[in-house]
């Protein structure tokens, strides 16, 4: 009976954070687009995890380390709490990402029957990326007709992106000898996409034409992790990871309008028309190595690097329109439009630091310290206020206070960006010449966690 009354509550955890986590696709918004970090533990010392062996996280950030963690069940839960703001300017526009504040979960549960095991078991929910930015910009745009270069301004607009991605994992981890342990993790991926906003087709013979554009589409995938972990020392560990990239196929409905501004909007006896869209997306896959080395029975270093491979995830998004039920539309456009939206990111490294300090030399209750510099992704030529990609240095801390079986931490990061300029963009329309962007984010994380 007594086992029964302990369990419950971990029952009930797990279903509140799997449908809280689900409904957070709506919800979410990336510092940087993706995380530096998830959870309080990694997020108190810059999200240094990849050698360390002490979070559920590590699920999906390197699923080696399971097999290192003490036996049992652990079961974790976070909430990260995120307000950003995007700072956008440009000679008409002076404007801001709406004020919000962004929820992010997670949840894991790893588990490893004994000391002696040579396996060791997990399963959890995450959201490592997402963006999410809303502003009333007035257009601007130079439409092409017919070789002609035409100054249009469909006024005050609506300018709004999200999308997200969220990971369902299972993993399991392996212990090759004393030294050396092996892990991987797989599971299923949702994808979310949203536009709304005044867009110029990029390409084909109607390339410059302005309109409005709402788009909402949705996919399943999947992702994996693959990941070592190796004591080079008695105090010293390192690891690597492989984070695989998470492709979509984004399938939705597209609306698109031509307002009363366009140019030959009044041929149209209706100037608006409803498709099927069809989308690819991707988020990068990344490699990463860490090292963590304990100093006494007091401090702990660590460091992680991290590669993201964004020239592949965000080269270029194609967006293709059919089943319209516009017939005029229809007859000039095509059935079928095909466009390809132009945004050719660099491959970038993520550099990260962290500090922990033992009180008294005892895990009871641990102070975190941490730094994060990430290189800007986002050429000039193709940056907008819509993807925020810039943020660049994260400066962390943390605090964990462990009693019986449960342990609470907590985390605080600041996340500044470099002002970022465009003068003349490669972005068909010129929407977004000479203007500049900055971004801060205030992150705050809290996380519980139960072992057994």
């Amino acid at each position: 009976m007594k086992a029964l009354v302990t369990e419950k509550p971990a029952v009930w955890i797990i279903i509140v954070f799997i449908f809280s986590s689900i409904y957070a696709v709506n919800e979410i918004f990336a510092a940087g687009v993706v995380l530096d970090s998830m959870g309080a533990t990694s997020a108190g010392r810059g999200g240094t995890n990849i050698a360390h062996f002490d979070n559920g996280v590590l699920i999906h950030d390197n699923p080696a380390a399971l097999i290192n963690m003490p036996a049992g069940m652990q079961l974790d839960a976070s909430l990260e709490l995120i307000y950003p703001e995007v700072r956008y300017r440009d000679p008409q526009n002076i404007d801001h990402s709406k004020h919000e504040i962004f929820t992010l979960p997670s949840f894991s549960l790893v588990y490893k029957p004994h000391e002696e095991s040579k396996f060791a078991f997990g399963a959890g929910l995450f959201t490592p990326a997402g963006f999410s930015t809303e502003y009333h910009l007035n257009h601007s745009a130079n439409v092409n007709i017919l070789g002609f270069t035409i100054p249009t301004s469909f006024g005050k607009q609506l300018y709004r992106s999200k999308a997200s991605l969220i990971k369902i994992l299972f993993s399991t981890s392996f212990r090759v000898n004393n030294k050396l342990s092996i892990g991987a993790s797989i599971g299923p991926t949702l994808h979310h996409l949203e536009l709304e906003m005044p867009y110029s087709l990029q390409e084909g013979a109607f390339a410059g034409t302005a309109l409005l554009a709402d788009l909402e589409a949705d996919d399943i995938g999947y992702a994996y992790t693959l990941g070592m972990q190796y004591k080079l020392l008695e105090k010293t560990v390192i690891g690597l990871s492989f984070v695989s990239e998470s492709k979509s196929t984004l399938r939705g409905d597209a609306q698109i309008t031509l307002p009363p501004a366009a140019p030959g909007s009044g041929f149209f006896r209706n100037p608006g028309a409803e498709y099927d869209l069809k989308s690819n997306f991707e988020w990068p896959r990344t490699i990463g190595v860490g090292i963590s080395h304990q100093i006494g029975m007091s401090h702990r270093l660590s460091s992680d690097v991290v590669w993201f491979n964004w020239a592949s995830a965000f080269d270029q998004t194609h967006l293709k329109l059919d089943d319209g039920d516009n017939v005029q539309f229809n007859g000039i456009f095509g059935r079928v439009v095909n466009d390809v939206l132009p945004l050719d990111w660099d491959n970038t490294f993520a550099f990260r630091f962290g500090y922990e300090y033992f009180a008294k030399g005892k895990d009871d209750d641990i102070f975190r310290l941490g730094y994060t510099f990430n290189e800007n992704p986002v050429p000039h030529s193709t940056l907008t206020p819509l993807i925020p990609g810039i943020l660049k240095h994260s400066f962390t801390f943390g605090y964990s206070h462990k009693w019986e079986n449960w342990e609470i931490s907590n985390a605080f990061e600041y996340v500044i960006s470099d002002k970022e300029y465009v003068d003349n963009g490669i972005i068909v329309g010129n929407d977004f010449d000479n203007s500049s962007v900055n971004a801060i984010s205030y992150d705050l994380t809290v996380g519980i966690t139960y072992r057994r």
